[in-house]
Formats: structure tokens, C-alpha cells, sequence
């Protein structure tokens, strides 16, 4: 078998060593050897008789001119294309494979400028200060490392892909393609990674490039990318945006419902559009290559589709933020094939700011949804939160209609939907409910009722919606009984928007008529397909017209069925880990 004719000889300012072409005009070689050099003569040995190319150097590592200092790379760039078939690269994990493989490296000592073959194989996985990758000689014998192998290419005897570059020789090291890639983004669209087009890691890495620095911190995308379950960051986290990516890119397999490159798109894209100098067209278009990038992974029939009922939820997460008293921060999700899509996250100041804010964000996110499904939009609020009329927010009064009559709203306790322990208790209850035809109300009237812990065991037995004649008071979420439903856990809980403040009451309030109206309306109704019948009855209460409100003028529905909102799914380890 012949040598490949992408082995390089380069001569720079009196120095010679090795390089690879890995374009049709770019080759790869040691910073040390154009070592403060703008320009260098390239000639490819496997072609005879053809002349030396000139190149430029257009792009180098941080080599500062030590024998231990990283980033000992550059690109050169040729006058022009040769007729050589560029180097392939091997996927990463290619030369830790077991029995281990042998691998080559073509170098240029004095007096050689053919070139010489040594044989090589890896000493280990473990990468050297992050670094390098030590390499040891395939026997006892045979053609050692030594002066003019620098910048050779590193590759499999077998198949004769590159994994990595020769960059010293005592001890023999080489960078891998794996660090290069990290190191210089256009590289990582040659190198391998399973499950990603080289399209979309090119396409990735030019959007990078427009991010100004301090714009987002790495390692806090990073880890909100991948959710607490999922992949680990390196010891000492992420110089760059880039490294995170390309952590991402490596070290993970994606797959429909784990797609963490998409969420970190997303959030950075939310961090560009908040920044000094905002840039909406770059946010735009990281949005717009996470959407591409889910597409590609959309399976509506595969078997990680959660089972529901039709379903197709958008999810709006408030919390409070840390970044002043009246910040919040929130983050607008879209379900589809069982899978949760990050549409945006921001931090908002100012509950005007928030609502149009959220209702952009919901409008965008229903271009995620199946739409095969039933659109639903589920706010997940704090707990003193969940009395606010989210189901009445609206751009313009007047002009344009509430959301809650033009989509089922439904909100949702942010405090239980992190606990794992009510969420277990939730699923089960739904095992029940969802072969249920009517919804009967357990009535909680305005009078006296059993301290919340007491009320909490009372209604762990009750299966189905719980009916309270007055709103909770948020400043007394702790002790209020509605925090004792939610506790239970209560999976169904309503309650009008106005009515007694008192605690005793007589029992011929509003709120009695409410929960009187209330059990008829629900008598014969479904607990899975509440939220579109309240859509229905918000519709019903916005056009009413006469002098006396309509009973569910305001009404709230606390609508949590946890199969709908499935958790993130961790991104796989790949093999190259």
C-alpha cells in the first residue's frame, strides 16, 4: 500500500519539519516550526517532481516558544489547490480501541526528505495537562521519532485515517485531533462525532465566531445545557464557548428528547440578545440552527414518544432571580415527541415587560408543536404566584383576546414539580384518573378548615379536582389550605379569582354558588380533557355581558399531569469519552 500523498515537507526559515493537508489548500503543522514566520515553502513528497507550494500561516495556537507550553499548532494555507487527496480524520476514541491499533508517522530527519516511517501506539487515554497524548514506539526496534517529525500526521496503519499530530519527541507526543478540533473551530467540521453533520458543526462554529467575549459563561450554558443528570465538564471547566461546544459535540451522542447542543443554542441566543451590544440577527440565527438541529432528530412514531392524551404542551417557567428584587427569571419551553424544547430564557424586571415577553415567546414556540396535537399552555409558577390571572394576559386590552380564550392555560406549582417524591404520587393518581368519565369536587368551603398538614393527609385519598370557594391569600401561602392541597399531593385544584377574605363564613357566600356551579360543570367531564373545556368556559365568561358576573369569571385551574411534562433526558456518553 502506497503512503498517502497528503504527508507534507515544510521548510521555514531555515527549520524543516512535517505537516498533513487536510483541504485541498490548508495544511496542518507545529507552531514550533514556523515559529515566528508569516510565510513557508510546503512540497508533498508522495508527488515526485513537482515543485515546492508557498504558504501562509493563517492561524496559530498559543505556543509561547516552551517545550511544555500548549497550543504548539498552525494552519498553513497554500497559493493554491493541489491535486492531493486530503487526510480523513478518525474519530476521536480511534486510537484507544482495544487491542490497541498501530499506528504511523511520517517525518523528515536531516538528510531525508523522502521521509521515514516510525511505528507508534498509544501509551494511554489520559490526556497530558489536557493536552497531549503520550505515544510509545509499536517495538523495540525499528525507525524512532526524532528531529523533523513535528507536525507529522498521526495515523492508522489500518485504514489510514489521522488521529491526531506529532509534536515532540522525548518524550513522543502527539495533539490529537480531538484537542485541535477544540483548540481551532473550522477543524471540528473534518473531525468525526457521531450523530453531528459537519454542515451543521461548520454553520455552529462561524455563529460563534460574531459572540462577543463576556457574553455568556461557558460553564453556567453548559451545565444548564445538560440538566444535573447529564454529561460532565472537564476538571476546571470551559475557557471558551467553543470548548463547551466541542465538549458537547464529543463527548455526546444525540438523540431525539436529549439534545443539549439545542438548549445551549437557545440559552445563548437569549444571552446575545441581552448583552452590550446586542446582536438580534446572531440570536436569530443560533435559534434558528437549534431548530434545525431538533428538526433533524423529530420521531413522532419512535418509542421514546411519551404516552398522553393528545397533548401538545408549551411549559413557561417564572422563578425569581437573584439579579434584584423584582427580576425573574423565565424560560419558555415547547413539548414535542416527548421532549422538551427550550424556546428562549430570560431575565425580566417588571410584570408589563414579563407578559409581553412571555406572550412573543409563547407564539414562537407553538412552530415546535406537533401539530397533530392539542395545544396547551402550562405556567409553573411560585407557589405565592399561582393566584395571578395569567390566563387573562394580553398585548393590547381591547384589541386582542386574553390567552386563556384562545389557548387551555392551566398553571402548575414550580415547588412540587421538583420534588420527585410528589411527582411519583402524581403519575400514579393519573393511573386512576385517566380512565375516569366525571370529575366529582371535593368542597372546600370559606369556613373553618383543618390545619394544613391535617388537610394534606385528608386529601391524599381524594382522586380528582379539589374545589375551593376563595382565592389564597400570597402572603400567607404557608398556611393557607390551597398550599395543603398541593401538598397532598392534589393533582386537580380550582378556585375563583374573588371571594371571601375572612375566614369564617357563614356559608351562603359566592363562593358556595361558585363551588354549587362548579360540581355541576364537572360532574360529567374527563380529568384529562379539563383544560379544554375551561377554554371553553373562559370563552363562555369573556362574552358574558349581563350586570351580574359569570360564576367563572377568573377561574384557576391548577392542571398538573406529569407524563405531559416529562423531565429532560440525559444526553449518552459517547464512546469517544
Amino acid at each position: 500500500m502506497a503512503s498517502p500523498s497528503w504527508h507534507a515537507y515544510i521548510a521555514c526559515g531555515g527549520a524543516v519539519g512535517a505537516g498533513f493537508l487536510f483541504t485541498d489548500r490548508h495544511v496542518l503543522t507545529c507552531a514550533h516550526v514556523v515559529w515566528q514566520e508569516e510565510a513557508a515553502e510546503v512540497r508533498f513528497p508522495g508527488l515526485p517532481g513537482r515543485g515546492p507550494v508557498a504558504a501562509r500561516v493563517v492561524a496559530r495556537g498559543g505556543w509561547a516558544g516552551g517545550s511544555r507550553d500548549p497550543g504548539d499548532w498552525a494552519v498553513l494555507e497554500l497559493a493554491g489547490p493541489v491535486p492531493v487527496r486530503p487526510a480523513r480524520f478518525a474519530r476521536p476514541d480511534a486510537p484507544h480501541a482495544y487491542p490497541a491499533p498501530k499506528l504511523l508517522a511520517h517525518g523528515f530527519p536531516e538528510d531525508y526528505e523522502e521521509g521515514v516511517l516510525s511505528e507508534l501506539r498509544c501509551s494511554a487515554r489520559d490526556l497530558t495537562s489536557g493536552e497531549w497524548t503520550q505515544l510509545e514506539a509499536w517495538t523495540g526496534h525499528g525507525t524512532a521519532v526524532s528531529g523533523g517529525f513535528s507536525g507529522a500526521g498521526v495515523h492508522l496503519a489500518e485504514g489510514g485515517e489521522v488521529v491526531g499530530m506529532v509534536s515532540s519527541m522525548d518524550p513522543v507526543r502527539m495533539v490529537s485531533a480531538q484537542v485541535l478540533a477544540r483548540s481551532w473551530p473550522p477543524l471540528a467540521e473534518h473531525v468525526p462525532t457521531p450523530g453531528h453533520q459537519a454542515a451543521e458543526k461548520r454553520a455552529l462554529a462561524a455563529l460563534l465566531a460574531r459572540v462577543p467575549d463576556g457574553t455568556a459563561d461557558p460553564d453556567a450554558l453548559f451545565r444548564q445545557a445538560v440538566g444535573p443528570l447529564g454529561l460532565a465538564p472537564p476538571d476546571g471547566g470551559f475557557a471558551s464557548l467553543w470548548e463547551a461546544v466541542w465538549h458537547l459535540l464529543a463527548e455526546s451522542v444525540p438523540r431525539a428528547g436529549a439534545l443539549p447542543l439545542a438548549e445551549f443554542a437557545v440559552r445563548l441566543a437569549a444571552a446575545a440578545d441581552e448583552g452590550a451590544a446586542p446582536d438580534p440577527e446572531l440570536g436569530r440565527g443560533l435559534r434558528e440552527w437549534a431548530r434545525a438541529h431538533r428538526a433533524r432528530f423529530n420521531d413522532p412514531g419512535g418509542p421514546g414518544r411519551a404516552p398522553d392524551l393528545g397533548w401538545s404542551p408549551v411549559l413557561v417557567e417564572i422563578n425569581r432571580s437573584g439579579e434584584g428584587r423584582n427580576a425573574l427569571l423565565v424560560e419558555v419551553y415547547a413539548y414535542r415527541d416527548g421532549s422538551r424544547r427550550l424556546v428562549d430564557a430570560a431575565t425580566v424586571t417588571g410584570e408589563r415587560q414579563l407578559r409581553e415577553w412571555v406572550l412573543d415567546r409563547v407564539d414562537a414556540a407553538f412552530g415546535d408543536l406537533d401539530d397533530r396535537g392539542r395545544a396547551l399552555v402550562a405556567f409553573a409558577l411560585p407557589r405565592n404566584w399561582l393566584h395571578k390571572p395569567v390566563d387573562q394576559w394580553v398585548r393590547r386590552k381591547g384589541i386582542e383576546p386574553p390567552l386563556g380564550c384562545v389557548s387551555p392555560v392551566v398553571v402548575m406549582d414550580r415547588l412540587r414539580r421538583k420534588n420527585p417524591r410528589l411527582q411519583r404520587t402524581l403519575r400514579q393518581m393519573w393511573e386512576t384518573l385517566d380512565g375516569r368519565r366525571g370529575s366529582p369536587v371535593h368542597r372546600i368551603e370559606c369556613g373553618r378548615t383543618p390545619r394544613p398538614d391535617k388537610l394534606s393527609v385528608q386529601l391524599q385519598d381524594v382522586y380528582g379536582p379539589v374545589g375551593f370557594a376563595r382565592p389564597p391569600d400570597p402572603a400567607r401561602t404557608a398556611t393557607e389550605p390551597h398550599g395543603a392541597a398541593l401538598n397532598a399531593p392534589s393533582p386537580i385544584v380550582l378556585w375563583p379569582h374573588t371571594g371571601c377574605t375572612g375566614a369564617a363564613c357563614d356559608g351562603g357566600c359566592r363562593g358556595s354558588g361558585f363551588l354549587d356551579e362548579l360540581g355541576r360543570w364537572l360532574a360529567d367531564l374527563a380529568p384529562g380533557e379539563l383544560p379544554g373545556h375551561v377554554l371553553k368556559l373562559r370563552k363562555e365568561a369573556f362574552m358574558h355581558d349581563e350586570s351580574r358576573p359569570h360564576w367563572a369569571a377568573g377561574l384557576t385551574l391548577v392542571w398538573e399531569h406529569p407524563r405531559h411534562f416529562p423531565p429532560v433526558a440525559p444526553p449518552d456518553r459517547s464512546p469517544l469519552s
